[in-house]
């Protein structure tokens, strides 16, 4: 691999070590000759992690048993094309080819241009392929290196492009076969992003191999929070650091947004950790940064999240949606056994209100008692009375419950005797409404009726 330390630009002042952890699982893949796919949510920094592998061999050298000059790590980033076609994709491999040999001596590199002299028919694929192939001839055959495509921002071409086209990128691979491989970089996995048997050609070279990008690790935490306090020309002391990195949870997207807000004021030393999550999501970035991982997940991934904001365990929650939750590092383990947390208060407050803004059915689950809205158990108990009420509530849904009847329900033996007053009731209903209700001053669930009594309303129906 040609040296471009020197002219690595923004990546140049990264320390070597950066996401060590995920470069060491790419260059495993690498070195095998094999190809794989690096998935990071909204945030993560994936395409740092692209352009840092493409600009520095020195970060490389540690993971490999080859020579790094060995390999020629080439980045396309989907998202620079002048659009989405097949004409402009093919044109961004070869003149990223083309550029990356400028580093493989003059000779190469003059035939890599001759490749392109002349009248150039973009719009014919079996030219532009030809063209393709005979650029890695050069580089792969002529040059003696191994070629590793950083496909960035892959996300809308595996949705978009047609199946032959990426079956073309598998048959290139196959011509040049442990001397070609493909990292792709996407937000999601590729099954999500489309049926794999519209793609299987290709989606069998790529998806054997799956690295996750989440927040980072305390020591690239800590590297960027110094990056920021320079570029910010200011200084952070150790406890604003570590607040920092508490409440961003190490997310890079985050931890970029809070040094700014600590830098400008908006959020200041001295403030607890819980003024800072309030000051820093009220801001709109930080509010579109979260909806963006929010939109990210399933409805079921919603939903774990939703739980464990609620004070959910882990054997509570659906565990194929909390097993991609933790690849993602999007949830994180405690020290205690069966204990997991979001990994910022920030996008825990940001699910907070979701809940708060959202209802949905109530239900009281029919051997544990517990209370499900939308079948997500709340964090709630509820004592005999209150689980009576409910019950009352929930089997007549929608009726109005007379405040004679219900005390009935509840105190079916007190009733008789020495009675209850309609302020008892009154009370137990606003205990109820402070357990079940996202906003117990505004009951969704729960209205009071005037001079009649009460009804359940489910938001949904």
């Amino acid at each position: 691999m040609a040296d471009r330390t020197k002219n690595s630009g923004y990546w140049a002042e990264f320390p070597v070590t950066y996401r060590a952890e995920q470069i060491e699982i790419i260059l495993q893949w690498v070195a095998a000759g094999e190809s794989g796919i690096v998935v990071g949510g909204s945030g993560t920094g994936k395409s740092n992690l692209a352009g840092f592998l493409a600009s520095r061999p020195d970060a490389i050298t540690p993971y490999l048993s080859e020579e790094p000059e060995t390999y020629c790590l080439v980045r396309l980033d989907i998202n620079s094309l002048p659009a989405l076609t097949i004409p402009f994709f093919y044109r961004g491999l070869i003149q990223t080819l083309q550029d990356a040999s400028q580093g493989l001596g003059s000779e190469i590199y003059q035939e890599m241009q001759q490749l392109t002299q002349g009248r150039v028919n973009w719009d014919d694929l079996f030219e532009v392929l030809t063209i393709l192939q005979q650029a890695h001839q050069l580089v792969i055959r002529r040059a003696g290196k191994k070629v590793v495509w950083l496909l960035d921002r892959f996300d809308e071409a595996c949705k978009h492009m047609d199946a032959q086209t990426l079956s073309s990128l598998r048959s290139l691979r196959d011509r040049f076969k442990g001397r070609l491989s493909y990292v792709l970089f996407t937000r999601h996995p590729l099954k999500r992003l489309r049926d794999p048997r519209q793609i299987d050609e290709f989606h069998e070279i790529v998806a054997a191999h799956t690295c996750w990008v989440g927040p980072m690790v305390e020591r690239d935490a800590r590297w960027v929070t110094r990056q920021m306090a320079e570029r910010l020309d200011t200084t952070f002391s150790e406890s604003e650091i570590k607040q920092l990195i508490f409440v961003t949870g190490g997310l890079p997207a985050f931890l970029k947004l809070s040094c700014l807000a600590l830098a400008q004021g908006a959020i200041r030393a001295g403030q607890a950790a819980p003024r800072w999550v309030e000051e820093l999501l009220a801001r709109p970035e930080f509010q579109r940064n979260c909806q963006e991982i929010w939109d990210d997940l399933t409805t079921a991934e919603q939903g774990v999240l939703i739980a464990l904001t609620a004070g959910a365990k882990e054997a509570q929650v659906d565990q194929a949606s909390l097993a991609y939750l933790g690849q993602t590092g999007l949830v994180t383990k405690l020290a205690s056994p069966d204990e997991i947390a979001i990994f910022s208060p920030i996008l825990t407050a940001f699910i907070t209100e979701q809940i708060s803004n959202t209802a949905g059915t109530l239900e009281l689950h029919p051997k544990t008692r517990a209370v499900l809205i939308n079948g997500i158990p709340l964090n709630i108990e509820l004592t005999s009375q209150e689980d009576r009420l409910l019950s009352f509530f929930l089997e007549h849904s929608e009726e109005v419950c007379q405040k004679d009847i219900l005390i009935e329900a509840v105190w079916p033996g007190e009733a008789g005797i020495e009675g209850v007053s309609d302020d008892r009731l009154a009370q137990l209903v606003t205990r109820l409404r402070k357990k079940i209700e996202p906003d117990p001053g505004q009951p969704l669930y729960i209205q009071t009726v005037r001079g009649r009594g009460y009804r359940l309303v489910q938001p949904d129906e």
